[in-house]
This record gives structure tokens, sequence and C-alpha cells, in this order.
């Protein structure tokens, strides 16, 4: 005992993740919700061994004294340590909860989400960037509707979409809290309680070891006030703290481990647009660690199609398409980058083993311009093997037309190299590949990279026309989205990115479609798509899935027939 008390003084040792605090109620939560709630998962959940539940949960929470900066919340200063400025508060909320079906698969690490509010409608950011590692890893996933907006909107919340099944959630106490979103630090937390003390994750419960607080974008902005101001009010019902793409600076007191990652557009993006963090960014310490993603955007391609169908079902006047000055989306694979951080998390929470360390975008003199090559890719920062070994102009910035309105300047932007710039780059396919091999093994290596996505990677990187002397025309590049531009990769990425089980011959099919698009054999390429569309009859899929991407292979049987 002696030599343990000196180890921690010494710093030797972490203190172990601090429990669930008591002065934390546990909120009253309703039995699972039947039928299927907003955005339920399209996934094949069942096929992966996961269950999907909704639930209704209520209490009374407090109204603190916190603020949030606009935007995504960056702010060079952390919040102190909030008051109370009003209690007893009732409010009625919903989770939604995904989770393994059998308790020996679950890794006993809960991701809670804050849902993001910035479209008035829950969006699920998290978990549509990285629901293929968690469920792959064992994770269980919460989603907690934390805002009014989502709730309230006339034409995109929860009670225009059902207002039966939503008709009772409240978080303004009757209309008397109408702005800002105050009850939503109590209702996050007691949200949490749940989680640990109530019956949400049926049989996993006492299996639970790690919560990871997590947000995206500008609900990033409200974890970071939740952490830095609510939790230091006692002891923190959140072990760890996940930020993606938003936050302010955090406190060097803080006694639990917070990860941020950033892309490239929180570097670029004007001053003035609420999404710039170069004011916010920190040092590394012990517990504090920030990553930034050269060549990504903040709106991401992946999890932008893989919503598709969902959007479809249940907001069908949502936008599939983005309206901006420059073809939008980078396609660097953050998803991959953003699931390594989240392994390294909680190996830090659990185990005080700290995460690598990865070098900040390289910025100029000035201090807020970022530094380019001569294709225009950013340098610095840590670089993905897409990114390090280029077949594309990827960065974090893009703008509205002139005359346009719209959020397009998170959007970034995706050009593909034209045929003399690849073929200058990779005289070979081999060329191309080895390459792209040894900066996925330094990705790895590097631990900014889990082995299984790595190996993703390198599957991709045999599709490239990169070293074949070949150039896709626009029934094949991968540009803008589908809707704007239809073509052979846009509908790769939208079958990849589902994981469908038995999807890889999907794959398959559509590469060699592409090619024979990017050969000029429009006859064989049709072939080809009347072939995936077989093999989609006999893949595992939703209705909605299924629809959505034989649409897609059909318009493009259309157009090169």
């Amino acid at each position: 005992m002696k030599l343990l008390i000196l180890a921690l003084l010494a710093g030797e040792l972490s203190a172990p993740p601090a429990r669930a605090a008591e002065t934390v109620p546990v909120p009253a939560v309703s039995a699972a919700v039947p039928g299927a709630g907003f955005f339920a998962s399209d996934l094949d959940l069942a096929g992966r061994g996961y269950v999907e539940q909704e639930f209704f949960y209520g209490g009374r929470a407090n109204v603190y004294d916190a603020t949030v900066a606009p935007g995504i919340g960056a702010r060079p200063t952390p919040s102190p340590t909030a008051n109370i400025v009003s209690a007893d508060h009732p409010y009625r909320t919903r989770m939604v909860v995904r989770r393994p079906a059998r308790a020996q698969d679950f890794n006993g690490t809960v991701v809670v989400e804050w849902l993001n509010a910035t479209s008035q409608y829950d969006v699920e950011a998290l978990w549509f960037r990285t629901h293929e590692f968690l469920m792959r890893d064992g994770y269980a996933w919460v989603g907690i509707t934390a805002q009014s907006a989502p709730i309230t909107n006339p034409t995109l919340g929860l009670k225009a979409f059902d207002p039966q099944r939503y008709g009772s959630l409240d978080l303004t106490d009757g209309g008397t809290l109408t702005s800002g979103d105050p009850l939503s630090y109590d209702v996050y937390a007691q949200g949490i309680q749940a989680v640990r003390h109530a019956a949400v994750l049926g049989g996993l419960r006492t299996r639970v070891r790690t919560v990871v607080a997590a947000g995206v974008s500008q609900s990033a902005g409200r974890v970071s006030v939740f952490t830095n101001a609510i939790q230091p009010r006692g002891r923190a019902v959140a072990d760890a703290v996940l930020l993606y793409v938003g936050g302010e600076r955090m406190r060097d007191d803080l006694r639990l481990p917070v990860f941020k990652v950033l892309s490239e557009t929180e570097f670029a993006s004007p001053p003035t647009s609420g999404a710039n963090e170069i004011s916010s960014l920190q040092p590394d310490t012990g517990r504090m660690r920030t990553w930034s993603v050269a060549g990504t955007s903040h709106s991401d391609w992946a999890s932008f199609a893989v919503r598709y169908a969902l959007l479809k079902r249940d907001q069908p006047t949502a936008p599939l398409r983005d309206t901006c000055a420059r073809p939008s989306r980078s396609r660097i694979p953050d998803r991959y980058t953003l699931s390594a951080a989240t392994d390294h998390l909680v190996r830090w929470a659990r185990h005080g083993v700290p995460p690598p360390t990865a070098p900040p975008i390289a910025l100029a003199a000035d201090g807020t311009t970022v530094r380019r090559d001569a294709h225009g890719n950013a340098l610095g920062g840590l670089r993905l093997a897409p990114f390090a070994v280029p077949v594309a102009l990827d960065t974090g910035v893009n703008e509205n037309p002139p005359g346009g309105t719209g959020l397009c300047f998170l959007n970034g932007t995706h050009v593909p190299f034209d045929r003399a710039t690849l073929n200058a780059l990779y005289p070979t396919a081999f060329t191309y590949r080895w390459r792209f091999a040894v900066a996925v093994a330094g990705n790895v290596r590097a631990g900014y990279v889990l082995p299984a996505d790595a190996a993703e990677m390198l599957r991709d990187a045999q599709a490239s026309l990169a070293g074949r002397d070949l150039e896709c025309g626009p029934l094949c590049a991968n540009v803008a989205q589908f809707p704007i531009q239809p073509s052979t990769q846009l509908l790769r990425d939208h079958t990849a990115f589902l994981y469908l089980r038995g999807g890889e011959p999907l794959l398959r099919t559509l590469d060699r479609a592409t090619l024979a698009v990017a050969r000029g054999r429009n006859a064989e390429a049709v072939r080809l798509l009347e072939t995936y569309r077989v093999q989609l009859r006999t893949t595992p899929a939703t209705a909605g899935q299924l629809q959505l991407l034989d649409g897609y292979a059909a318009e493009l049987i259309a157009r090169l027939a």
C-alpha cells in the first residue's frame, strides 16, 4: 500500500476513472418504445448481432450560467465551473440505443453522443461516421436528444415527424425556456446516468467499464462546455471525452482524458465563419490530445452518403446534393482516424496509456493561412495514405456560388487529378500501390489507423486508376454527389459505406464497371451494372437501401446505353 501511494504521488500511476456522481440523479426511463422511431437505422444491425431501442426519459434539471460560443463552439478560453441559476425544471426527451445483443460481444465501452442539432433535426454525426468500427469492435452507442429544436422545429422536428410518438417530449419547461437550451447539460448528464444505472442497456449494464461523452461540430461545442463547466461541479459522469471538429479550449485541471480530432476545415475556414479552431488550439498534455487530419472536410462524404436512404425515408425535403462553387466533400476517409482515436481514448481512460501525438497542419508565418503544396493540398498534419499518396485535390475549403446561401464552407473540395498529373506521379499501377502500401503501413505504425481499416484502404487502392494511363469521364469519376453527376465510383461509395454483409462481390463488380467506362467500353459496363442489380437481390439490405442502390444503377445503365 505504501508503494502504491508513493507511485500515485509521483505520477507514475494513473488514477482510476471517476465513478458516476451520486449528485446527478438517475432520470425516470420508459420501457423501450415500440416501433421504428426517427432515423431508425437501416443498417443490418441484426446481422451484426446488434439491437436498436428507443427510450423516453425525464426528470428535473438545472439552468446554469454556462454559455456556448457560436458555430462549432470554438473559444480560446475554457469555460469556468458553472453556477446554478435556477432548479427543478421538468423535462422529457429521448435516447436511441444500439448495442450488442449478447453480453459476451460487448467490449465494455458506451459512446454517448450528444446528437447534433444544426440541421434542426437530430443528426447522428458520430454514428454515421463510425458505425462499422463501433459494431466491429463491440461498442454500445447511445444518442441523446439534448436540445429543443430537433423536437419542436415545425417541419423537421420529431413532433412534426410523428406527433403521436414524440408529442410528450419537452426541453423548455412548458415553453418558459425557449432560447439557448439551458436544460441541455443536465439532460445529457442524466442520460449518461440512465446508461449507467437504468435498464437501457439490458443485460450489458453491469459490464459497463467506460463511458465516452462525445459530440460532433455544434454538439462538440456543447460537450466541451459540459466537460469544462458542468462536470467539475462534482465527480464526472463520463470517463473520457471525444470532441470531433469542434469545441472550445479545454481546462488544464481536468481529471479525465479529452481527445479532439479536427479536419482541415477548422484551420482553413474564414475566422468569421464560426468554424475556425486555430484560436482554440492547445498543447498536448497528460489529459489532452489533438489530432488534425490534413485534407479532410468538416462535413464529410461518407457520413453524408450513408444517410441518403434515411433522408429519403424520414426527411424527404432534405437535399441530397451540394450547391457549392466547387465540387464538394473531400474523399479523405477521416472515419478511420476517428475510429483509431476512439480506440486510443478508451485505453487512455482505462489504463492510462496516452495516445500518440500528431503534427499540426502547417500554417504560414501569419498563423492563419494553411500552407499548401504545388497541387493545392495542405502541408503538415496527420496524413492518411489516400492524402499522402494523392490522386486528387482534397481540401477543407469551399464556398457558396455567387449569390448562393448555405454551409459550403464546411464541405471542402474534391477534384481528381487529370491523366497527365496521375501519369507523372505514378508511371505504373505498381508504383502507386507500392507507395500507398508504404503510407498505410506508416499510418498503422504511428497509431493513426487500425489494422482492419488499413486492410480496407489497401483493398480500395487496388481499384484505383492511378498508374493505368486512364482518366474517368463523368460517368465513372468520383466527383460531387450522385444526383449531380451519376457515376460508377459514386455508386461504389454508396454501396461500400453501408458495409453490407456479403457486399464484396458488389464492390468488385462496380470496380470492373469503372474500368470498363474508363476504357470506353460502355456496353461492357452496362452488362456489369446489370450483374450488380442481380447481386443486390441476394444481398442482405433494407428495402430503402435496395431501392436507392438499384435506382442509381438503373440510371447509370440508361446513361451508358
